[in-house]
């Protein structure tokens, strides 16, 4: 069986390859629900950009997707509720009581859908972290 090769030079060869070996396994609903998805996506730069960080974190919050991909409060959230809506990410836990709080919604730490505890716990860390050094 092959595998993925994540070479640099055969892009749409790993493109091709992975789209066969997902839509060989689906019925023709699921083939066009994946599609639709994935255009959903794709079709935006911000969710697009939100989806390939959860697949390589698992889980974060608003303020550190804003943080680390340098991106507007405003776009943040509608990518969060775009991925939400479509089903990859849930609310996985909301943070109680930040310290020196200045009111608004409290934080909460969203995980792509099956996310490890600790990939939830990482990303609440992160958040405090990087909070502490805010208030500095």
């Amino acid at each position: 069986m092959r595998t993925l090769s994540c070479d640099e030079s055969s892009p749409i060869d790993d493109i091709v390859w992975a789209f066969k070996l997902l839509l060989d396994k689906c019925d023709n609903n699921s083939t066009h629900i994946v599609l639709s998805k994935l255009r959903r996506i794709f079709g935006s730069k911000a969710v697009s950009e939100l989806f390939t960080y959860f697949c390589l974190h698992g889980a974060a919050t608003g303020w550190e997707i804003q943080r680390e991909l340098k991106m507007a409060e405003a776009t943040a959230y509608r990518a969060l509720k775009q991925l939400s809506s479509l089903g990859f990410i849930v609310p996985a836990l909301k943070v109680s009581k930040i310290r020196q709080s200045k009111g608004g919604p409290r934080p909460t730490v969203w995980a792509l859908e099956g996310a490890s505890q600790e990939e939830v716990a990482r990303a609440y860390h992160d958040m405090r972290e990087s909070r502490r050094e805010a208030d500095k």
